[in-house]
């Protein structure tokens, strides 16, 4: 019995002469693989003595129809090579078959070479490449066959119409999808329903409803598909009443609607349209049915009613893994960890197989709810079930290492997926990013450009927030122009992140170019753009961008006025703080934390600590950033009684500190003198509060242990530290040691500083007015000519003060303000003040700066009032 009858297949041989006789119909149909590694070895072994090569053509038909429902590559290539061997000639048919086969089995270009080897071709070898191609991913292969078959092939068919828009769908271009569409209208093609149905998936990929509209309404004969991909595009762009009144013409036209009709329309949020959905389910019995169920659960569970999706799951009669899966995302994603996790030991008890998606949904829980000793438990059970390389499952342990763990872990998952996606390398770079490890991040986008897989605007949001964090104001750029190069026109979400970077690489204006750009600009850009300035400076800018939302009609947030709040707060601006309180006030926002925490800082900043205090106490949830802020500010208006007191009060409360709270004591405590407490302190911090001290905790003990005199324990303590001191700690030891006149603890000082910031004038200051201050004149001429050496010049000393909405500038010896002789006399009548009170500086270093600034008096440098309204400076980048 021939193989052709055993598969269902007409054979031309009658059963006498059929070549493979002796082969058995039922081991080939119940065996599947191992049926067609049988016949294979049947035919290889059959014997075609005084037989002819025609009677093996229906059998080699079914053999390939096998082949390609097993996707067995390896039993085509035996099949091809039994034909070679033989010489049978395969023909268009066969010939278009392996086409087929070589496609589904990814091997397109084994597909393209019996392509371009094929002696004949028609319009089926053409479609099947196409398509093959489209099936791979290679769309710009596929539609260059198309061109060249509408120029050199056959006539295309509607087949081939359908794949050409596919791989225009793959590429992203709709102008000429819509160029393919006119072409369709001047053929009689465009009136095939299969062919409106394809025009209409296209512009639902593309985003374009009403074009679909369009089509939809011009189709001479619809179907149940036109119908399901109308209602899909509509509900995709979230138009769910125009869904919906698609759905009621379908159901006056007499159309039954289906379980991918209401798939499609359970897409939507809209609660009402759910609940009408879920009775119209309901009346045609289709509750039950899993696929129905399924959706209706999963939208119920978008719109946060767990409890009515745990209702649904309960009416489906058989339920598979998609809807258990659903029905525990669900719990997870409402905080309902307990029923979760109940759902997850029935779903295991009742024999239901766990997925790759089933793990992945316990992956993210774990996150949020768990430890991350149960993600690698959960890492484990993937492994145990030979799920490691999985795709899903590594880019959820990827997230849930990055987050709970470290990204080695995360990148040693990244190594083992057998085929990353886009996920994968965007969490691996967003893993990156998140762990501060920005030049790896960067090191991976770039080796993901190499690749087969395009960034998308998520790859390139990450890469430029790592360019952004190092301030890499030129590596951003280039990846600015890829983004562009590639046609990712920046949109609200991309056009942020670039503003976000350029910002933090100082190129304010870049940011604004890219800001002015975008068109659809939403909430978060204003706030990227506001931060921006505001992070460098810019007061004038943040105060215009805050006006001109307020003139375009979008409501600041919380986060706006932290922004504007920290820019006034910066500048010292007190006025300008004021205004954008009473702003706040009137709003329609909650004062929340953040927001008062800004309003303290800045209040405590520009000198107004009642008014801090004021806010401070009207705020009911105060975290470790609002306690912070208030001690910081006590201490920077001088009232280090209090702001001791108030670390007390906190500690009461049971709010604990964190580091910067304890930068603030120490600096409290360096400015009381109060070095005892000082070392109080630096030893609680680690002992209580398991807080390392970091840089600042350590040059602020250098700081209190110097001015209190204590040089020895000063320079043990640096010693002692256990990362390499930085130029600023040994800075601090040398203004000690000019206090307390240690020449030789100085220089030594000075070598260490010189050896980390060559060029650090503020040191060569500091030297040589400790020679001055011992009386060694040779010493501060020496410090001198160094200088000039190494051209290193002092930085002038600024200051600012705010009158009257105007901020003034000063240089060090300026005399070119226009109140310059009074604020002088004043000055003179300071010193006699203090003078008179007993206040005696070090006369030595006195007298040097008094020469220094008599030397300078002629040449001295400009000095005039700024308005708030100055045009900014654009920074060049580190």
């Amino acid at each position: 019995m021939a193989i052709s009858s055993v598969l269902g297949h007409p054979s031309p041989c009658s059963p006498s002469n059929s070549p493979l006789a002796k082969a058995h119909q039922s081991t080939i149909l119940a065996n599947g693989r191992r049926g067609l590694e049988e016949a294979m070895i049947s035919l290889e072994n059959y014997s075609l003595k005084g037989k002819k090569l025609e009677d093996l053509q229906a059998d080699y038909h079914s053999l390939i129809s096998l082949c390609i429902s097993h996707k067995s590559l390896r039993q085509g290539n035996r099949l091809r090579a039994h034909m070679a061997r033989i010489g049978y000639k395969p023909g268009v048919f066969l010939d278009n078959q392996f086409i087929n086969l070589y496609a589904k089995c990814e091997q397109v270009d084994m597909a393209r070479e019996l392509f371009d080897q094929m002696p004949e071709r028609n319009v089926v070898s053409w479609n099947a490449l196409i398509s093959g191609y489209c099936l791979n991913g290679c769309f710009i292969d596929a539609f260059a066959l198309f061109e060249t078959m509408i120029t050199v092939g056959p006539r295309p068919n509607h087949l081939t119409y359908m794949s050409a828009l596919r791989a225009l769908v793959g590429l992203r271009s709709l102008e000429l999808a819509k160029q393919i569409h006119s072409q369709l209208l001047k053929t009689a093609l465009f009136h095939r329903t299969e062919v409106g149905n394809a025009l209409i998936n296209t512009y639902s990929e593309f985003g374009r409803p009403e074009d679909a509209e369009a089509v939809y309404e011009s189709m001479v004969e619809r179907d149940e598909v036109s119908w399901n991909s109308l209602i899909a595009v509509h509900v995709q762009n979230r138009h769910a009443e125009r869904a919906m009144a698609v759905f009621v013409d379908m159901l006056k036209e007499g159309q039954t609607p289906n379980e991918f009709t209401f798939g499609s329309l359970l897409g939507t949020t809209d609660v009402a349209i759910i609940e009408e959905l879920h009775a119209q389910v309901t009346k045609r019995g289709l509750g039950s049915n899993v696929f129905t169920g399924t959706a209706l659960l999963d939208a119920y569970a978008r719109c946060g009613n767990p409890r009515a999706a745990w209702l649904v799951f309960d009416s489906i009669t058989e339920r598979n893994v998609i809807a258990w899966n659903s029905i525990i995302d669900a719990c997870f994603g409402k905080n309902m960890v307990h029923e979760g996790l109940e759902l997850f030991l029935q779903m295991s008890e009742q024999g239901t197989a766990l997925d790759d998606y089933t793990i992945s949904i316990l992956l993210k829980a774990t996150i949020t709810h768990f430890s991350i000793f149960v993600g690698k438990q959960l890492h484990g059970l993937a492994i145990k079930g030979g799920l490691q390389t999985d795709t899903l499952i590594g880019n959820s342990l990827i997230t849930m290492y990055a987050k709970l763990e470290g990204v080695a872990e995360s990148w040693s998952v990244f190594k083992d997926i057998s085929e990353p996606d886009l996920i994968s390398w965007n969490s691996m770079i967003q893993s990156y990013v998140q762990n501060e490890k920005f030049e790896q991040a960067l090191t991976l986008f770039a080796e993901m450009r190499l690749s087969e897989i395009e960034p998308d605007e998520f790859s390139f949001v990450g890469a430029l927030a790592a360019c952004g964090s190092l301030a890499w104001h030129r590596h951003g750029k280039e990846v600015h122009c890829e983004l562009l190069k590639r046609g990712l026109v920046p949109d609200a979400f991309v056009g942020s992140a670039l503003i976000d970077m350029y910002a933090k690489s100082m190129a304010v204006y870049d940011a604004r170019k890219v800001f002015d750009a975008i068109r659809n600009k939403d909430l978060i850009t204003w706030n990227t753009m506001v931060a921006g300035f505001a992070q460098s400076g810019y007061l004038d800018e943040v105060m215009k961008l805050l006006s001109l939302m307020r003139e375009e009609n979008l409501e600041p947030d919380g986060f706006t006025f932290a922004s504007v709040l920290a820019a006034c707060a910066n500048a010292t601006a007190i006025q300008q703080g004021r205004q954008v309180h009473t702003l706040i006030l009137k709003s329609e926002i909650n004062m929340d934390t953040a927001v008062a925490n800004a309003l303290i800082t800045m209040y405590s900043r520009a000198g107004s600590i009642k008014e801090a205090e004021q806010v401070f106490s009207k705020l009911d949830d105060k975290n470790i950033v609002s306690w912070t802020a208030m001690i910081g500010g006590f201490v920077q208006g001088g009232y280090l009684k209090e702001a001791l007191a108030m670390f007390d009060q906190m500690e009461n409360t049971g709010v604990k500190p964190n580091s910067k709270t304890f930068v603030a004591l120490l600096t409290a405590c360096s400015y009381a003198g109060m070095s005892s407490e000082a070392g109080k302190y630096f030893k609680l911090m680690e002992a209580r509060y398991k807080i390392r001290p970091g840089f600042d905790h350590y040059a602020c003990m250098v700081d209190i242990l110097g001015r209190a005199g204590r040089l020895n324990e000063a320079e043990d303590l640096i010693k002692q530290m256990p990362f390499e001191p930085d130029a600023l700690v040994w800075r601090m030891l040398l203004s000690a040691c000019r206090i307390h006149g240690d020449l030789d603890r100085g220089k030594r000082s000075m070598e260490r500083i010189l050896a980390i910031e060559p060029g650090d004038s503020a040191a060569y200051v500091l030297l040589s007015n400790l020679y001055a201050a011992l009386g060694h004149w040779d010493g501060v001429v020496e410090v001198r000519q160094l200088m000039r050496k190494h051209g290193v010049k002092k930085e002038p000393g600024k200051s600012w003060i705010e009158l009257h909405n105007t901020i003034h500038e000063f240089m060090a010896g300026d005399r070119l303000h226009p109140q310059a002789d009074q604020i002088y006399l004043n000055l003179r009548g300071l010193f006699k003040q203090m003078k008179d009170e007993g206040y005696a500086p070090g006369m030595r270093v006195l007298a040097e700066s008094l020469c220094r600034a008599v030397r300078k008096k002629s040449r001295s440098k400009l000095g005039r009032p700024s308005r708030l309204s100055k045009k900014p400076r654009e920074r060049s980048p580190p």
